[in-house]
């Protein structure tokens, strides 16, 4: 994965994600949604299979980038919680 910022401002941020597609962009924004300092988490896929998609974040003032830092790190938690139930259920 390659990433582009296109955009920033003081709290507000548009980024590039090459090679991604909605898998990716759903969680994050999903994530990124849960934060009570971002105002609006969105992103744009013009055409799916020949462009990348854009990721837009808004927050209150908080710095964008760290907004995304924790909600990376959010997600990255829940998918070791998963992976660590899935092992115990699918222990013989």
């Amino acid at each position: 994965m390659e990433i582009t910022i296109v955009n920033k401002t003081e709290n507000e941020i548009n980024i590039k994600f090459i090679g991604e597609s909605h898998t990716l962009m759903n969680l994050l924004k999903t994530a990124l949604l849960m934060n009570e300092h971002v105002e609006i988490a969105t992103y744009d896929i013009k055409h799916p299979t020949i462009s990348e998609p854009v990721l837009f974040v808004r927050t209150d003032g908080a710095e964008p980038i760290e907004v995304i830092k924790k909600a990376s790190e959010d997600l990255i938690k829940e998918c070791d919680e998963f992976i660590g139930l899935f092992t115990e259920k699918t222990k013989h």
